[in-house]
């Protein structure tokens, strides 16, 4: 698999933020295409790169367990994310997105 180059990095990124955003992906989901898709690596590899065990990044890409605000920048830290409060409603959010 080739490495993405920095432009498709950054619209995969864009891509899928928006996704999140629109509630058609989970956290879980986000973190394990972006493991995947961009740095090509397995649960074993990215979770000794981040510091967490397998089993915690795999309960995280599952939507399962509650995982500490720490654990969850830790996770996304790679990618340039980190945890945020963000409006539940799926109105109140697009209109925060067009400004």
């Amino acid at each position: 698999m080739n490495k993405p180059s920095p432009a498709e990095r950054e619209a995969l990124l864009i891509s899928l933020l928006t996704r999140l955003f629109d509630g058609t992906i989970t956290e879980g989901e986000l973190l394990r295409t972006l493991r995947k898709d961009l740095l090509n690596m397995s649960q074993t590899e990215y979770a000794s790169l981040v510091g967490v065990s397998r089993r915690t990044l795999s309960d995280i890409e599952r939507n399962v367990g509650s995982p500490t605000l720490a654990v969850v920048n830790a996770v996304f830290k790679p990618f340039g994310l980190k945890a945020g409060l963000l409006p539940r409603s799926p109105t109140l959010m697009k209109k925060m997105l067009q400004q």
